[in-house]
């Protein structure tokens, strides 16, 4: 029996599979992940050519098989063209979306992290490059993963937490001063970068280009995510260590 389901969906990847069909993989609001066959897709007439290029934002129709899914149908419903045009947007673009590949489950829905996602890549096609957004990215990323941290108490003692001294990254938790000496697995953290971060947690991706943060901040809370993303995560993502090196080659960069 072929079951046929419907769903928003961002492209991850595709891959050529067979001589005339595409492997493609899918993040999707309804199912989460998917890796479904675009039957005849290389064909130059096939109305699915344009709604499977990667972090298109399409509404996809599948039949669910035993194995792999089959695309049937799709309707492109943004392409993000100035993240394909402008090259800073396009490594954002790139790395959002390894992100989600890389850290999702497949058949694992998570709508919020879905909607948090599209709205970043529209952001980031609209207003530009802001390093805040991937740091807004990865922050709700972690949270949508189960990893919500602790910034108001002492993940040690419980106490309210108002200058810290460091992030402890196995308990997902700011420290206080006098427990920030037993642990050898913490984060310094100073306290405009935590307030950042705090920040991070409740704002809006649409108002991050009137936020102006000090550049010591940025680069101790950008370092900071990468560890906490490693940590918890249990991979290294090289992308990032890629985009920097490309970025700083960059005119004006």
């Amino acid at each position: 029996m072929i079951l046929y389901f419907h769903s928003d969906a961002l492209i991850l990847k595709n891959s050529d599979y067979r001589e005339s069909d595409k492997l493609v993989t899918v993040f999707s609001r309804e199912k989460g992940k998917i890796r479904a066959v675009a039957r005849g897709v290389k064909k130059p007439r096939s109305s699915l050519r344009a709604c499977v290029q990667p972090f298109c934002h399409t509404h996809l129709f599948f039949n669910q098989g035993k194995g792999l899914d089959s695309l049937t149908q799709g309707k492109l419903l943004h392409f993000f063209p100035n993240c394909r045009e402008d090259f800073s947007r396009l490594l954002d673009a790139i790395y959002l979306i390894e992100l989600l590949d890389k850290t999702t489950m497949e058949r694992a829905a998570l709508p919020e992290l879905f909607d948090t996602a599209l709205e970043v890549l529209t952001v980031l096609d609209d207003q530009g490059e802001n390093p805040l957004l991937m740091r807004f990215f990865e922050v709700h990323l972690l949270v949508e993963l189960g990893y919500h941290p602790e910034l108001a108490h002492c993940v040690h003692c419980g106490q309210t937490v108002k200058s810290p001294t460091a992030f402890d990254l196995p308990q997902g938790g700011v420290v206080c001063s006098s427990c920030a000496a037993g642990s050898g697995s913490n984060f310094p953290l100073a306290a405009d970068s935590l307030a950042l971060f705090r920040f991070l947690t409740t704002a809006s991706p649409a108002i991050l280009n009137r936020i102006k943060p000090s550049p010591p901040a940025l680069n101790q809370l950008e370092l900071f995510l990468e560890k906490y993303l490693e940590y918890h995560l249990e991979q290294r993502f090289q992308i990032r260590t890629t985009i920097r090196k490309l970025k700083k080659a960059l005119p004006g960069v």
